[in-house]
């Protein structure tokens, strides 16, 4: 297969003119300068797949079905309910058009933070793992790869004197102690396009002890963790604790470049410091972190320090990677009143993260790399006339016009699957509440 491009991001700072791309199999095997001759396909601007490093695919369900009033803490009652209606069933099915949502907005991995394990009494299916073969089995389905990001979650809750029990809705999600939860995980299987990690939903719901254990049993693989996202979680870490919740990580001698974390909205000048040091990845998720007031997100500021940063979509209000990065940018700007906080080259780069959900050999066009690719309509009408290195800024998900995973074209009449997708899960969704 050979794909022409007009221009072509070969690196996120290496936006190149006239680049014919070839692939054999799964890989690229050819970037070279030269004219259209025998493409198969020909396309304005191509640049490799985005990655999608942190999702909550249920939380899809809960789009506009929650209310805008209250907050972070009142929201989570209203998905704890939901998560309380979900059988591997149900999830297979609507995981499966979530997937391809994110494929068709050009998203070609994601990191599927998963936490929803048994059944809605806390009770394990005849297959421990069946939630998670659900997701694996929809990513599958829908073309996506998947860095099944499998959560450890213990406690319902953290105050001044001690860890609560799981109660109600949270009875799923827990594996008892960290033993528990590592036998269930072994028997998770990677695969060429699905690839297992190890999670810690937050400190609110592992002690650090019991964080410890998870992940030191995995030292070469990337782990993800929820921190810091709400001020009152950081009150309650350190009433406990003595200490702020990544002085304790580094006290433990987890915090490092294999460590993910996830929102972390509560840093302070000392621990962007501690971040740039360690290596460590923030996961930035500012159309989550709108949503639910969760306040602006530090990812530019991260990235201007010489962090390591990368974009998840986290509960779905929207699933556009363009959208994400330039939301990145925008909350930087709306804290400094200042513009371009950020460079262009370092938002193409943030959205080329999946190295922190398992893959390596994806992000890039070079030779060698995997074939995630995808194309994008410089005449739509929000890029049209924009510098196609700028696209990163001003593009949504409708300039997507097709998608490859692995050497295979995923997304090409994407207008119409997205409106054939919208009726599916507006079907799904509606079923459910009359049930």
């Amino acid at each position: 297969m050979k794909i022409y491009a007009q221009w072509a991001l070969v690196t996120p700072t290496d936006l190149l003119p006239g680049v014919m791309v070839s692939v054999e199999a799964d890989r690229i095997v050819g970037v070279e300068s030269k004219g259209p001759e025998g493409a198969d396909y020909r396309v304005d601007l191509l640049t490799p797949g985005y990655a999608n490093c942190h999702s909550h695919a249920f939380h899809r369900g809960l789009r506009g079905q929650t209310g805008q009033a209250g907050d972070f803490w009142a929201w989570r009652e209203a998905m704890y309910a939901f998560a309380d209606t979900l059988n591997p069933e149900r999830y297979f099915e609507f995981a499966t058009l979530v997937f391809r949502e994110m494929l068709l907005a050009g998203f070609t991995s994601v990191g599927e933070f998963h936490y929803l394990h048994h059944d809605r009494h806390g009770i394990a299916y005849a297959d421990s793992n069946a939630m998670g073969i659900a997701l694996i089995e929809a990513a599958k389905l829908a073309g996506i790869r998947l860095g099944l990001i499998d959560v450890c979650y213990l406690h319902g809750g953290l105050d001044r004197d001690g860890y609560r029990p799981l109660e109600g809705a949270q009875r799923r999600f827990g594996d008892q102690d960290p033993d528990g939860y590592l036998e269930r995980i072994d028997r998770l299987v990677d695969s060429e396009t699905v690839h297992v990690l190890r999670g810690v939903h937050s400190l609110r719901a592992v002690s650090i002890d019991e964080l410890e254990l998870v992940v030191r049993g995995a030292p070469a693989d990337p782990w993800h963790l929820h921190l810091m996202e709400q001020p009152q979680e950081v009150v309650d870490l350190v009433a406990y604790y003595g200490q702020r919740p990544l002085q304790l990580l580094e006290e433990r001698g987890v915090l490092d470049h294999n460590a993910n974390l996830v929102h972390l909205n509560q840093l302070d000048d000392d621990e962007m410091a501690l971040l740039v040091r360690t290596e460590a990845v923030t996961c930035a998720c500012p159309t989550t972190e709108e949503d639910l007031a969760d306040g602006l997100s530090p990812g530019a500021r991260l990235l201007k320090a010489g962090a390591r940063v990368t974009l998840g979509s986290d509960q779905h209000t929207r699933i556009d990677p363009f959208l994400e990065a330039s939301r990145l940018d925008a909350h930087e700007r709306l804290r400094t009143l200042k513009r371009s906080s950020v460079s262009t080259a370092a938002l193409w780069s943030v959205l080329a993260g999946h190295n922190s959900i398992g893959f390596s050999d994806v992000g890039r066009l070079e030779v060698g790399a995997l074939a995630d690719m995808v194309a994008i309509d410089l005449q739509e009408l929000g890029v049209a006339g924009v510098d196609p290195f700028e696209a990163v800024r001003f593009a949504t998900r409708s300039a997507v016009s097709m998608v490859w995973v692995a050497g295979k074209v995923v997304a090409t009449d994407i207008d119409e699957e997205r409106r054939s997708l919208g009726v599916e899960l507006a079907a799904i969704v509606a079923r459910w509440q009359k049930e």
